[in-house]
């Protein structure tokens, strides 16, 4: 509920106001409906691998893009900080 939140925030405060029907909308077909694929996927895989295996493996999957989200992020922020300054919900660093 957290993740969801705050990526919603994050999308509805640096996206600009002529663009965020379009933006959200697409937000909204990306998280929900992704849901029943991946479901698709992991009932696919547990018939074939078994359900233990497919834990297994998606919490390898979750643990990786965990990772690249964790290396990512510098990067994000440097795009999205002045927005947020501009803004005027972040102060303006000097140095």
């Amino acid at each position: 509920m957290q993740q969801m939140a705050s990526s919603n925030t994050i999308l509805q405060t640096i996206v600009e106001d002529e663009k965020r029907g379009r933006v959200m909308s697409f937000y909204s077909v990306a998280l929900q409906g992704m849901a029943p694929f991946g479901s698709l996927m992991g009932g696919t895989l547990a018939a074939r691998i078994g359900a233990p295996r497919t834990v297994m493996v998606s919490g390898v999957l979750c643990l990786a893009g965990s990772l690249w989200f964790a290396r990512t992020l510098p990067a994000i922020r440097k795009v999205v900080r002045p927005i947020y300054v501009r803004m005027g919900l972040l102060p303006e660093v000097h140095g």
